[in-house]
């Protein structure tokens, strides 16, 4: 007769245990793991206080009526320069003659992170055109924003996205 080397394989309490122990650590672990992730990649909130924003929802519906009776034309286009971009604007009047002498921002917004948001200087090149550059630019989606500013504040806004190669 043979002896055996080794015992037949018991199920008791202690590999029962050991076997749920291990299951949920996992689970845990990876739960950790993504929440951990979470809260590193956050950007923050759209607006910083979404109350307040709603709040001065009428005053903006008013300040967008404004914009539209004064019928001016912002047009912007971009092209790559290197690393970098161009930004040009075009600013004219409802009959199409250019707006010379306006103070124009521009800034270009990463849609899912605004710590890459980039403000450019626009300067007037010719009547009511307005150039900018950016030495450095990754590609990818960016929300254009358009501000031609005044005594009064901000006479015209305009936003649009656009894709950078």
């Amino acid at each position: 007769m043979q002896a055996r080397l080794f015992a037949p394989f018991r199920l008791t309490g202690r590999h029962v245990l050991l076997a749920l122990i291990g299951f949920f650590g996992t689970i845990a672990a990876a739960d950790a793991l993504l929440v951990t992730s979470a809260f590193r990649t956050f950007t923050g909130l759209e607006a910083a206080s979404p109350y307040h924003a709603g709040q001065v929802y009428t005053a903006e519906r008013a300040r967008a009526r404004a914009q539209t009776a004064r019928g001016w034309h912002l047009d912007g286009t971009i092209a790559r320069d290197g690393a970098g971009i161009g930004l040009t604007v075009s600013l004219r009047g409802p009959d199409g003659a250019p707006l010379a002498g306006k103070d124009l921002r521009a800034r270009l917004e990463r849609p899912t992170d605004a710590r890459l948001d980039r403000a450019l200087a626009l300067a007037a090149t010719d009547p009511g055109t307005y150039a900018g550059n950016l030495d450095t630019l990754p590609a990818g989606q960016w929300r254009l924003v358009l501000e031609v500013t005044g005594p009064s504040g901000i006479e015209l806004r305009r936003e649009r996205r656009v894709t950078i190669e």
